[in-house]
C-alpha cells in the first residue's frame, strides 16, 4: 500500500513539478481528515438518531447515487445473485410474504430490482404497484412482465409514491432499504402511514443496529439503524407487528408493520 502510494506521489512530482505535488498532496490530506470527520459525525447520528436533511448521514447513500448505481448494474441474473437458495427464498415467501401480503389486494413493491419477488407478488394482487429510483430496474420489469393488466409502473423520487391515500393493503420491500439513507426512509415511512389502508401491513428488509457508529458497512449499507425505524414507526402512529434478524444478511433486520 505504501509502496504504491510513493510510486503515485513521484509519479506526479515528475509530471507535474513541486507546486503541484504540494498542492495535491495537502488536498489528499484533507481528503482523508474529512473522512475521518465525516465518520465520527455519523457515529453521533446513529447514536442520537438524528434524522434531519443537514446530517452527513443525508449527503450519503442518496436517491441520486442509488440511482446511479442500480442503472449501471449488471441485472442479467436479475436479482437472483442475492438469493442463497430455493429453499431460502420459499421460507420468505412462506413465513413472511404470504401472511403479509393478501390475495386480490391492493400491494405496492419499493425497488423491484429485476422483478425477484415481483413475481409472486403479481399472482397475488389484484393491483400491483411497483416503484424504483432506477429507471433500468422498471424497464427490466416491463420486459420482464408484458401484457399483466394487474400491474402499474413507476420510475420513483426516492422518497414520495404516486398513489392515493388509504388505498394500500400491503408494502414490499426486501433488499432495498439497506441501501436508503435514514432522511429518504424517514419520507418513505411518512409515504406508509398515508398509503395504508387502516390494519394494512408493511414488509422492510432494512439494516440493524450500528455496531461500529459512523463506519461504513459491507455491502453498500447505508447509515440507516434498526432504532431509527423504530423511531420512523413511533413518530408515524404506527404499529410493531414483529422484528427478525433470520432469512436476512447478518447485521440486517426485517420488520414487519401495520397501519
Amino acid at each position: 500500500m505504501l509502496a504504491r502510494h510513493m510510486q503515485r506521489l513521484k509519479s506526479v512530482y515528475q509530471h507535474a513539478g513541486p507546486v503541484y505535488s504540494s498542492l495535491y498532496i495537502t488536498r489528499r490530506i484533507s481528503e482523508s481528515v474529512l473522512d475521518h470527520i465525516d465518520g465520527w459525525l455519523v457515529g453521533i447520528e446513529q447514536k442520537r438518531r438524528l434524522v434531519e436533511p443537514w446530517t452527513i448521514a443525508a449527503r450519503r447513500f442518496t436517491s441520486l447515487t442509488n440511482k446511479e448505481l442500480w442503472n449501471q448494474y449488471d441485472w442479467s441474473q436479475a436479482g437472483e445473485e442475492w438469493t442463497r437458495d430455493q429453499a431460502w427464498k420459499d421460507q420468505i415467501i412462506r413465513q413472511f410474504l404470504e401472511p403479509h401480503m393478501p390475495e386480490r389486494g391492493t400491494i405496492l413493491e419499493v425497488g423491484p430490482g429485476g422483478g425477484r419477488w415481483t413475481e409472486i407478488l403479481q399472482q397475488r394482487a389484484n393491483r400491483l404497484v411497483i416503484v424504483d429510483v432506477s429507471e433500468r430496474a422498471i424497464q427490466l420489469c416491463r420486459d420482464r412482465f408484458p401484457n399483466h393488466n394487474n400491474m402499474e409502473f413507476q420510475v420513483g423520487s426516492g422518497k414520495h409514491v404516486n398513489m392515493e391515500d388509504g388505498t394500500v393493503d400491503a408494502i414490499w420491500s426486501y433488499d432495498v432499504f439497506v441501501h436508503i439513507n435514514p432522511q429518504d426512509a424517514r419520507s418513505y415511512f411518512q409515504e406508509f402511514r398515508r398509503l395504508l389502508k387502516p390494519g394494512g401491513r408493511a414488509v422492510i428488509h432494512h439494516p440493524g443496529s450500528a455496531e461500529n457508529p459512523g463506519r461504513l458497512r459491507k455491502g453498500w449499507r447505508s447509515d440507516l439503524t434498526n432504532e431509527m425505524v423504530l423511531g420512523f414507526v413511533q413518530e408515524n402512529s404506527l404499529r410493531l407487528i414483529s422484528q427478525t434478524h433470520e432469512l436476512v444478511n447478518e447485521g440486517d433486520v426485517l420488520t414487519v408493520i401495520s397501519a
